[in-house]
């Protein structure tokens, strides 16, 4: 019995090795299934909150690269809390479909709207060569990015269930339903409300019923930037007087609770009362780089995103004690070395090696430098398939097939995996089994 625990601690002690296998380079760790947990470069002009207790953005990787050029983006998420520095982060799913070049360039950079859609995905920025950023999102099976609208980057917008609060051709508007294709940018059952006439939101929140945004003020020759607080529901009305401002050239990022505004400039990370006084103001961090802030309304954290020449990180700032947890840091892209992660299994995988599914697995190819890479679609909650691309990976055929990458029941079965003929007569041909369903008194195959 001694050495049965003898033997189980060693187990959970070489698994726990394994899992925790430190790394400077992705070739170190099981590719494609896993990957070295210290190379993302974020665009941290903009993060997201999601549902899940996790902070997502969007980051490409230092050591996927071809012909000197960074590969794709990822959508990557990492806890919001932990006792650990850089906890590991999760690859949510891989963009494949960016152009690094030539006269139809786009490329991602950024999450808009700070929270999640209630489909749960996230609005997905990308620039353009010449044209305005593409808001849009990613359908995680096909992989494509259906666009939704248009808008600069310096007019700010904000998710709030189904709705969108945004700065646009110097209005300040409501979108109920949020539009979701390009298609539909004002869909026939939205409403489209104008709020305010405003300059560029440089930054825009929703607490509460009201919102809060940041513009450019022109005085004379002085360009300064003024904080305010509105209604959200008022209806072509006018801008009240600023809070506050501040003399900044530019403010990077605004968050906001019910006491106080966060907003960092190149100065670094500042707290101000909700009533302006900016004699109480508080610098929260004397880092230059902060371009995406969060201020989660469920939790005491503040995080922000920063990212600079020679790395990038994700941080968290209790808003009661003032301590700082570093969720995730890469510094040393000229000497890597000074940056030892771990190896992390893409999304989905698990396993000593990250190469277990509990699901399906397909295989895809990256355009944009004709490799494959391998996707775990995890089972449903009842055990049948998520996603195929073949009648084998349907759970069972030949009683069900693949259709639209979905499995479906050949015609007359029934149950959740197709088990069940309602006449029990099943004739089979050429291996492919037939339901005879009863009308009548006759038997059909029709």
């Amino acid at each position: 019995m001694k050495l049965i625990k003898f033997s189980i601690i060693i187990l959970i002690f070489i698994i726990n090795v394994i899992y925790s296998k430190e790394c400077t380079k992705n070739y170190q760790c099981n590719l494609p299934y896993s990957y070295c947990g210290n190379g993302w470069l974020i665009d941290a002009r903009s993060i997201g909150l999601g549902r899940d207790g996790k902070i997502y953005f969007t980051a490409r990787n230092q050591f996927d690269t071809s012909n000197n050029q960074l590969g794709p983006s990822y959508l990557v998420s990492v806890v919001k809390d932990s006792v650990e520095r850089n906890p590991g982060t999760t690859i949510k799913y891989k963009i494949i479909d960016e152009q690094p070049n030539g006269p139809v360039y786009n490329r991602v950079n950024g999450i808009g709207g700070v929270n999640q859609l209630s489909n749960g995905k996230f609005f997905i920025i990308k620039d353009m060569y010449r044209y305005l950023p593409l808001y849009g999102t990613i359908d995680e099976q096909t992989k494509k990015y259906t666009t939704a609208f248009k808008q600069n980057f310096e007019n700010s917008i904000y998710i709030d269930g189904d709705s969108m609060y945004r700065c646009i051709d110097n209005r300040l508007e409501s979108v109920t339903p949020v539009p979701l294709s390009l298609d539909s940018s004002t869909p026939s059952n939205s409403e489209t409300k104008l709020l305010y006439n405003t300059n560029y939101c440089l930054g825009l929140v929703k607490v509460g019923t009201n919102l809060i945004f940041t513009q450019r003020i022109q005085i004379g020759d002085q360009s300064i930037i003024g904080f305010y607080i509105t209604v959200a529901n008022c209806n072509n009305c006018s801008i009240p007087s600023p809070i506050f401002s501040v003399t900044d050239p530019a403010v990077y990022s605004l968050a906001a609770d019910k006491n106080y505004f966060y907003y960092s400039t190149r100065n670094g990370l500042f707290r101000v009362p909700m009533n302006g006084d900016v004699s109480k103001r508080m610098k929260l961090s004397d880092n230059p780089n902060i371009k995406g802030i969060i201020r989660d309304q469920t939790s005491s954290g503040i995080y922000y995103a920063s990212s600079f020449v020679n790395g990038s990180s994700i941080v968290r700032i209790d808003a009661i004690d003032y301590s700082i947890q570093t969720l995730y840091d890469y510094i040393g892209a000229s000497n890597p070395t000074t940056s030892t992660g771990t190896c992390q299994c893409v999304s989905a995988f698990s396993g000593d090696n990250c190469s277990n599914c509990n699901g399906t697995i397909n295989w895809e190819t990256d355009p944009a430098t004709n490799s494959n890479y391998p996707v775990c679609h995890p089972f449903l909650p009842d055990g049948t398939v998520s996603y195929c691309n073949q009648d084998w990976q349907c759970t069972n055929n030949p009683y069900n097939y693949c259709l639209d990458n979905s499995c479906v029941c050949r015609k007359g079965f029934g149950g959740n995996v197709c088990q069940y003929c309602s006449s029990n007569n099943v004739t089979w041909s050429n291996g492919i089994p037939t339901c005879n369903l009863y009308y009548h008194g006759y038997t059909t195959s029709n």
